[in-house]
């Protein structure tokens, strides 16, 4: 009989500890803020390469919003997590912008340094997926 009651204690106890856990990283999660320079660089109306099912994008200086190319509604706000100036590589010079919503993780990354176009990948499962359908572009389709 004690030791029921005392697997239960731990069990209780153990789940009490996960939801602890859970609540406590959801309620602390702070969004970055785009800094001012590469905000005016950014805001403004673009669109995704795929031309058939695309979506609108626009940048607020803490979430980056999808719109329905249709409706025009928004279908996904993503929180953004960090800005990050690149120092090397095949970007040099360009913005990474990394962007959360739910468990899916992305980045734009600018192609230069004016941020005319931003490349797309897709960072959920901690690689890093380069999708040219869903690369940015300024204007509207």
């Amino acid at each position: 009989m004690k030791k029921s009651k005392r697997v239960i204690r731990v069990l209780l106890i153990m789940m009490l500890a996960v939801f602890l856990f859970n609540v406590h990283g959801t309620s602390n999660v702070q969004a970055a803020k785009l800094p001012k320079k590469l905000y005016k660089l950014v805001k403004g109306k673009w669109y995704t390469e795929n031309s058939a099912s695309g979506y609108n994008i626009k940048f607020t200086r803490t979430r980056v919003k999808y719109y329905d190319r249709q409706t025009n509604k928004v279908v996904k706000s993503c929180k953004i997590k960090k800005v990050k100036k690149i120092k090397s590589g095949n970007y040099k010079g360009g913005y990474r912008i990394v962007f959360k919503d739910g468990r899916w993780i992305a980045s734009f990354i600018s192609t230069d340094k004016k941020a005319k176009s931003f490349d797309f990948f897709d960072i959920t499962d901690g690689g890093s997926r380069y999708s040219g359908g869903a690369c940015i572009t300024r204007g509207k389709r």
